[in-house]
Order: structure tokens, then sequence, then C-alpha cells
């Protein structure tokens, strides 16, 4: 079963390996090679992505006993597994999609977060069908094992207990020749009892697919490309599984990761979603005010005495302001520029926040006025994306022996231990 996993997961990722599209040399990295497209995995839940995970882990580490093609696939996709979970990991990754956590990105229903995971109640909530009374009316009746199938977080106990468990022990006593019957009962059992869950998540495609395309969609999967022409060339060259835990430095950077990742994707929702930018409002994230002055002939000297333009505008707002100077803010009417906060001060109506626009508004010889408001304007502000950057980190030379680095014998672990 395993043996055939693997084939088709290495098909599908082999169809998305036959087309390379030529990148040229940026600040941040060189002229290199990108697939042009990369695979997708669709799965009900995140219960669905945290078993994948045990069973990439106990995959790629599987030993190779004979060498045979089954027996190298076989750890192979415990390698996929492994990169495919990490990404889902990732927020903004869409390379391992959990179909119930995409949902409640889009709609909110009744039920806790818990119950939310079961893809049969969530859909009811959000798409019901014509005879229902009401989401909650449908989803109540998903809830009935005796008229739905269990497509939630824990398998149905009744269905393990009636159907499996006896088939199980069959099996088990069973002869050689009679076991090949009960792997096909097994097998029919199976497509039986799964196809209604395969139908749910076709119909949970179709509703995000109807989604509008966000402004911020191209970004991210030219980041999912990049990750997946990157571990397809360490696979062809080195091959080696993944470790079964980080190195000290290693779990940093993809801590780091993580987070930069999170704030990145929760700004570029900001910038895309106005529910989202009404929520990040309540907390203080986001805030709306109006342009009260705008001084749109500043200039600052740089570091090499250059004039540099800077044009200024102060915004007032009755919202809470949870940031501070310094910080970039983006502005979804004005997608390409980048305000730096210089000051915040209390005023009599709320806050008054002066702003100089950092980024998007051209240079002092070719000025780009089209991104300068007026006064009286409205503005919603929000943290720019590109406001988050990955800090840096040692490399394993430059990391203590007791993190990970050198072992002791080697010449800088005498030097800490003296």
């Amino acid at each position: 079963m395993l043996a055939d996993l693997a084939s088709t997961l290495a098909s599908y990722i082999d169809a998305h390996q036959q087309h390379l599209e030529q990148l040229p040399a940026t600040a941040a990295r060189p002229a290199r090679q990108r697939y042009t497209d990369a695979p997708q995995i669709l799965v009900p839940n995140p219960h669905t992505v945290a078993y994948l995970k045990r069973l990439g882990r106990d995959l790629r580490f599987r030993p190779v006993d004979d060498g045979t093609p089954a027996h190298r696939s076989v750890r192979r996709l415990g390698q996929w597994l492994t990169h495919f979970t990490d990404r889902a990991e990732i927020l903004g990754s869409s390379a391992l999609i959990p179909l119930t956590s995409f949902l409640t990105m889009h709609w909110v229903t009744g039920q806790s977060p818990l119950e939310d995971e079961d893809l049969a109640t969530l859909l009811a909530w959000i798409d019901p069908p014509r005879d229902a009374a009401s989401g909650c009316d449908a989803a109540l009746k998903a809830e009935d094992p005796a008229m739905h199938r269990s497509a939630g977080p824990a398998t149905d106990a009744a269905f393990d207990n009636e159907h499996l468990a006896p088939l199980f022990e069959a099996y088990a006593r069973a002869s050689e020749w009679d076991r090949a019957r009960y792997l096909q009962d097994l097998d029919r059992l199976l497509a039986d009892y799964l196809q209604p869950t395969w139908d749910l998540m076709w119909r949970a495609y179709m509703l995000l697919h109807a989604l509008p395309e966000a402004h911020s969609t191209e970004r991210r999967w030219s980041r999912e490309r990049d990750e997946f022409t990157d571990f397809s060339t360490y696979l062809a060259q080195d091959g080696r599984s993944q470790p079964v835990r980080d190195q000290a430095v290693g779990a940093a950077v993809g801590l780091a990761r993580r987070e930069q990742a999170a704030a990145a994707f929760s700004a570029e929702r900001a910038a895309d979603d106005p529910f989202a930018r009404a929520e990040l409002r309540t907390t203080g994230e986001a805030f709306i005010g109006t342009v009260t002055t705008m001084d749109a002939d500043h200039v600052v000297r740089g570091p090499t005495g250059r004039a540099q333009w800077r044009p200024r505008l102060t915004v007032s707002t009755a919202d809470p302001v949870r940031t501070e100077p310094g910080q970039l803010l983006a502005c979804h009417t004005y997608r390409n520029a980048r305000y730096k906060v210089c000051d915040i001060a209390p005023s009599d109506d709320g806050t008054l926040v002066l702003l100089e626009i950092a980024a998007g508004m051209g240079s002092a010889t070719r000025r780009n006025h089209s991104v300068l408001p007026d006064a009286g304007d409205l503005l919603l502000l929000t943290v720019a994306p590109d406001h988050f950057r990955m800090p840096e980190f040692p490399s394993r030379d430059q990391t203590p022996w007791t993190h990970g680095g050198p072992p002791p014998e080697h010449p800088d672990a005498m030097k800490e231990e003296q």
C-alpha cells in the first residue's frame, strides 16, 4: 500500500518538474533556475497533516533492506511527506492544504474551533443544502452518524468497532490463501466509507476556488515554487533524510521563519481583506484616520549628503494605536507606498501620527505624486508586509559545541573549556 502511495505521489511530483524558468540575479540571490509549477496536496483537516507528519518521520528512516525500487520509493515518500508537512506549518504556504483551516479563514460558523475541524459540519454551516432551515440545522443533521459519515478530527468509533476490528481479526486468523480476499474486502469497505469525505473535499475546493484571488497571492506562490525547487535539488544532489531533531541554530532558524511568515501573512491579509483590517483595528494593529497636514516638499539629507525626497503627512485617528516610531506601515489605497512612523502624540480628538513616505514615491528628481494623499483623505494603515526581516544566524562553525557546533575536540571548544 505504501509503495502504491509512493508511486502515485512520485508521479504527481514528477509532472511538476518538467519545465524550468531562468531567474536573473538579485541582491539576495544569484541567478538561478526555478520550476514553473509546484505540487499542492489537499487534506480534510489539520489532524490529517499531523498524521502525515508522523508517517513521514517513520518512512524516511525506514531501512532499505534489499535495495528494491519499492523500498527506496517508500523512503523517498517519507522525505516528501516531511517536506510537505513542514511547509504546512508556514502560514501562507499552499503546498499542503488542510481544507477546514482554509475555509475558516473566510467563513465564520457558530461552532467551536474543534467542531470546525469536522469538514462535514463545517460545510453544512457555510454552504447548507437548499432544503435546510439554516446552517445550524444542517450542521446538526451532519453530526448524525446514521445520516452522514464522520469527516472530523477523530475516527468514527462505531465504524472502527463494528466493521474494521472484525475484519482485522478475521485477517489475522485467515490462511495465506484467504488473506487476499480479506484485503479486497478491506479495500471495498474503506473506499465506500471514505467516498463521502472525498466528495466533501471537492465541494470545499470549489467554494475556495470561487473566491477572488488576493493581490499578494503571486508573491506567496513564487515562494512556494522556490521551496519546491530547492528541495527537489537537495534530494537530487544529497538525498539524506531530514534529521529527527534540528540542531540549535537550525531550530532557531525554523522558528524565525515561521514567525516571519506568520507576521508577513497577517500583514498581507490586512492589505487584501477589508474584514481582516476591521479585526486588526480592534486590537490597535491597524488604524484609520484623516490626513490633517501634507508636506509634499519635505526633503532630507542621506548619509552621503544627497537630497532625498521624503514627503511627510499627519494623520489624526480616534482608533487605538499600537505602533512605535520607525515601524513601516502600508495603506491598501496606495499599495506601493510605505509610511515610516516618525512620531506619535496624543490630541484632543485621539492621536496624531506623523508619517514619512519612505518607499514608492520615486526620487527627488523623478517624483511619483500619485502616492501622495490630500488633506482630508481617509487612510487605513496596517503594518507593512515587507517590514519583517529574518535575523542573522551564525554558521555551525561559529556555534558553541554545546549547541550543535564543532565537537568538543575542536580547538574552539578547547578554548571555551579554558
